[in-house]
């Protein structure tokens, strides 16, 4: 036997069930609420936490989206770079996709240094969907104008046949001036047959140490196509002035004998190449 101020429970079902699908406000023109306080604190809180998930379920409807596996809202554009800063993009002379990595290299075609270049690779399958990505900075920090650098994107992913791939570009605007001091020398090189080795010294004219010099290198086919980058420090990578140290490049390729000429560049963190008016390209045609 139920008291008048108890409601029956298929009334709470009643009510719950019109409150959970939206129709409370019609329920409850035939429905009179119990007049017992305690009765009314229980039905507040109920509409309370009713409202509460309804609330959740509708604002989670603008908090994600959904779409078809294997499908892609649009295609890219290939063979263009796009950049992420407002000024003009650096030139890109030259990429290429061998096999998991893309190599290329960057002209600074602004009127200023430029540092932190990054290049960032986004790569598609035949049917334009994103298959993987990675980035990398140029072989130099630092770029003066003019002068170009190389880049090499490791892809950490199996690529499908026939990839396509675009580069987006971003740097900063160096307000550091390296001067000319550096003074490369090339000695002699060897390939073996899955590696490639340059030997050659770096001497530091200028009137302080020369901290962290690097030796970077762009090697290239016979049609001057970017073949493979690489970097190295002198040893040691201080050099004092008027002193001059050693390095060799040597690295893994799997084509040595298509090498046929090399663009070297050396700076430390206070100076730049020696380039007698021209660009860092130094250039040593292979031995065979």
């Amino acid at each position: 036997m139920k008291t008048a101020d108890t409601p029956d429970s298929r009334d709470w079902y009643t009510l719950s069930r019109h409150l959970y699908t939206g129709k409370t406000r019609s329920s409850m023109q035939n429905y009179t609420l119990p007049s017992s306080p305690l009765i009314l604190i229980s039905y507040c809180i109920l509409f309370a936490v009713l409202g509460f998930f309804f609330t959740m379920s509708t604002s989670s409807i603008y908090a994600q989206i959904e779409i078809t596996t294997g499908e892609n809202f649009s295609s890219p554009k290939f063979n263009g770079t796009v950049s992420e800063d407002a000024e003009p993009k650096p030139d890109i002379l030259y990429s290429a996709l061998h096999s998991d990595t893309i190599v290329g290299e960057v002209l600074n075609n602004f009127t200023y240094p430029i540092e932190a270049v990054r290049i960032t690779a986004s790569v598609y399958d035949k049917n334009g969907v994103i298959a993987a990505t990675g980035d990398s900075y140029t072989s130099e920090y630092w770029i003066k104008p003019g002068s170009r650098s190389g880049f090499d994107i490791y892809l950490d992913e199996k690529l499908p046949n026939n990839s396509k791939y675009t580069l987006t570009t971003s740097l900063e605007k160096s307000e550091n001036d390296k001067p000319e001091a550096l003074q490369l020398s090339v000695g002699g090189n060897s390939k073996g047959s899955n590696n490639f080795k340059l030997l050659g010294e770096v001497l530091n004219q200028g009137q302080d140490d020369a901290n962290s010099v690097k030796v970077s290198g762009i090697f290239y086919d016979k049609n001057h196509k970017v073949l493979d980058v690489d970097y190295t420090y002198t040893n040691p990578d201080i050099i004092g002035p008027n002193k001059k140290a050693p390095f060799e490049l040597s690295f893994y390729t799997d084509n040595p004998e298509k090498i046929k000429s090399i663009a070297i560049n050396a700076q430390s963190n206070e100076y730049s190449l020696i380039t007698n008016g021209t660009q860092n390209n130094t250039k040593s045609e292979p031995s065979n």
